[in-house]
């Protein structure tokens, strides 16, 4: 089943209004609480996926978003390792990795991954009883959940691995994900190495006596954390090591308040159900992945220019995101998957697109101001061309060419919000008998 939608080009502002997505538009009766961070474009709600979360939102307290990134992972996990799409030499499984971050009490991180739990011990119940584990505590742990059986066992003794496991598929949902990483961060712990092969969709191994191994695991992981715990937990050293920016970060807040809830009805998950019976049935069968003409074209052309434009920035955001570009990728093709489709068309690029631009400027809402960035690429760059600029400042002709494939409009919106930023101001100076605008930065006290 594919989901017709209409689509436009997607805004710069990664920041989108309320008012722009009617999931999260306010009711009448004012059951939609007041949300106090970014708010995702609605081009992340696409496709069969998108028409998910849109049936059993009215049912839920969680964020619409959050229930959209466990369906993405949890059904990448479902297809298995048969599909994928190369990213220059590197192979690139469906399997996405997301960081659910939202306040203790009014998050509903936990609510969002059982609501998709429910849809599929509905849709594959064997897959749910079978292969949702918790608890990562090492390396080692998580290789033996997926592991190879000993290929040559020594006569009179047992396999190290026993007869080994056949179907190693994983949905890992950890609900305190703070305990996860600081026992990523013990000395000689191997959790954090064996998680970075996992995304890569690598084999998966440690050097120690029993040399215990996983060929061809295919694992899919959520997390529940609080932006405190996170911002508490995490450190330089750790983001260098890559560990984090395979996830998504995601903000979630409470989207309905629904004191009497009871659930989705039995019968609406049952048709849900069905239809995602089906498409994972159908995407299994699928093997190498790749773009439509016009998605192409949008990768080349906007996408792609757009997510690698800040390559040299060394800040903690930009550490959490350096993979932005190769996972809105990964993330279309999990899209295009789940859309009962066996390539990427311009719709799913763009959702993905949409949900990567959502990701930043949760990481920036999520890390605050030390993070060095606002959410917005092209804010961040005109205020890091402001902060370098010569005495004089950047003048305004010196912001037309940076930006020149906005309109007048577009780039008033843009300097007026650079001006809003601490230390950042506008000034007029004479030229030639006019007056020339400049931006100026001075650190704040």
């Amino acid at each position: 089943m594919t989901v017709e939608t209409q689509h436009t080009a997607a805004p710069d502002d990664v920041r989108p209004t309320r008012a722009a997505n009617p999931l999260y538009d306010p009711q009448p009766d004012a059951e939609r609480p007041a949300r106090p961070g970014p708010v995702p474009d609605p081009d992340v709600f696409t496709g069969w996926v998108g028409q998910t979360v849109r049936d059993l939102d009215p049912t839920t307290e969680a964020d619409p978003v959050a229930i959209l990134v466990n369906l993405l992972s949890a059904g990448g996990a479902i297809i298995g390792p048969g599909p994928f799409l190369w990213i220059g030499n590197d192979r690139h499984p469906a399997l996405i990795w997301a960081l659910t971050v939202g306040a203790t009490a009014a998050g509903r991180k936990g609510a969002a991954s059982n609501t998709v739990k429910r849809l599929f011990k509905a849709a594959d119940p064997q897959f749910v009883a079978n292969h949702m584990p918790s608890g990562l505590s090492s390396g080692e742990g998580l290789i033996e959940a997926v592991r190879d059986g000993d290929p040559d066992p020594k006569p009179g003794k047992a396999a190290k691995g026993g007869e080994g496991v056949v179907d190693k598929r994983l949905w890992v949902v950890e609900s305190e994900y703070g305990i996860t990483m600081a026992r990523a961060r013990r000395e000689g712990s191997s959790l954090g190495g064996v998680l970075r092969q996992a995304w890569n969709g690598e084999d998966l191994g440690v050097m120690n006596r029993e040399a215990m191994r996983s060929t061809a695991p295919h694992i899919a992981l959520i997390g529940h954390i609080s932006p405190r715990e996170l911002r508490a937990k995490m450190q330089d050293s750790e983001l260098a090591g890559g560990t984090y920016n395979r996830f998504l970060p995601v903000f979630v807040h409470r989207n309905l308040s629904l004191p009497d809830a009871t659930g989705a009805p039995e019968h609406l998950v049952n048709t849900l159900a069905n239809t995602w019976r089906t498409v994972l049935t159908d995407a299994r069968q699928v093997g190498e992945v790749k773009l439509t003409d016009a998605a192409g074209q949008l990768w080349r052309e906007e996408v792609y220019p757009a997510l690698s434009g800040a390559d040299d920035d060394d800040g903690p955001l930009a550490e959490f995101t350096a993979r932005a570009a190769p996972y809105a990728k990964r993330a279309a093709m999990v899209y295009a998957l789940l859309d009962n489709s066996d390539r990427i068309q311009e719709q799913h690029l763009r959702a993905s697109w949409a949900l990567i631009r959502y990701a930043r400027a949760s990481a920036a809402h999520i890390l605050g101001p030390a993070a060095g960035g606002t959410g917005d690429p092209n804010l961040d760059k005109l205020a890091a061309a402001v902060k370098t600029a010569a005495p004089g400042g950047l003048t305004q002709s010196e912001v037309q060419v940076m930006f020149k494939r906005q309109n007048a409009t577009q780039r008033g919106e843009l300097t007026a919000r650079l001006c809003q930023l601490p230390g950042f101001a506008a000034a007029q100076v004479p030229n030639g008998g006019r007056h020339t605008t400049v931006y100026l930065y001075a650190p704040p006290d």
